[in-house]
């Protein structure tokens, strides 16, 4: 989708979800099919990717089957993702520090919405990254990549080699630089959260992003993102230079 083709009726008609099942489930969200039909007298479709953040606690049995999930949440260490972002009140941010039900709950809710918020600026800055629909407290609502019957596979399980190879990593580079200069760092950048569908390589899974000016571990993050994926592409066979590659990506930065 683009700026200019993004149909109004996915959010701003009247529209009906049908669930079609569970993607795959890990440790942070289960991913759902969703197909949404709208528009006027219900006349249009189109399949969306449901993220659901999945519970940081679990208080009783049988609770996480009740809601319809497989698992609980289990991210770690995720303060040094979240230097730079601050709760307003104090008292929201004592329940953080202290990690009471609340502090959870609003924790999770930072996630969402803070993955919604970086996806919506990198699509607008052209990064290729499936459209954020909409997003509502432990929900998030986005575009679907693959076909009906098939989902995109993660580049990790895509068998790319030669020129498929060399463009995944020339858009890989094109994407990093566009995600870079537009102030983020992606923040846990692998081969298993990028997609290849139809000769084009997507970045997916933002919660942890992390804002190169604010959080003071940024560059850290950044060059780690490089060298993750770098290593991914030389045991492949293709030679990608990490230290160059963040060299570059450091001068495309707006401080």
């Amino acid at each position: 989708m683009s700026e200019t083709t993004k149909p109004s009726w996915l959010v701003d008609e009247p529209f009906v979800d049908t669930d079609l099942g569970v993607l795959r489930s890990g440790k942070e969200a289960q991913i759902d099919l969703i197909e949404r039909t709208g528009g006027g007298e219900l006349g249009r479709s189109c399949l969306l990717v449901r993220k659901w953040y999945l519970p940081r606690s679990v208080t009783r049995k049988g609770q996480l089957e009740a809601l319809g999930m497989q698992k609980a949440s289990a991210f770690r260490h995720d303060v040094q993702y979240r230097e730079g972002r601050q709760f307003r009140k104090s008292r929201d941010r004592r329940a953080v520090e202290q990690m009471t039900t609340h502090g959870k709950r609003l924790l999770q809710d930072r996630w969402t919405s803070h993955e919604h918020d970086v996806m919506a600026k990198l699509w607008r800055a052209g990064v290729t990254v499936p459209y954020p629909v909409s997003f509502d407290d432990d929900r998030f609502l986005l575009e679907y990549v693959g076909h009906r019957e098939v989902a995109a596979p993660q580049l990790a399980r895509a068998r790319l080699h030669g020129r498929d190879l060399a463009a995944a990593a020339d858009q890989l580079i094109d994407g990093l630089r566009a995600i870079t200069a537009a102030g983020w760092a992606h923040g846990d950048l692998s081969a298993y959260n990028l997609l290849w569908w139809e000769d084009r390589l997507w970045f997916i899974d933002f919660p942890q992003a992390v804002d190169l000016a604010a959080n003071p571990r940024g560059l850290d993050f950044l060059h780690r993102d490089v060298t993750n994926v770098c290593r991914w592409f030389d045991r492949r066979g293709l030679d990608l230079d990490p230290e160059a590659l963040f060299a570059e990506l450091l001068a495309v930065i707006s401080w």
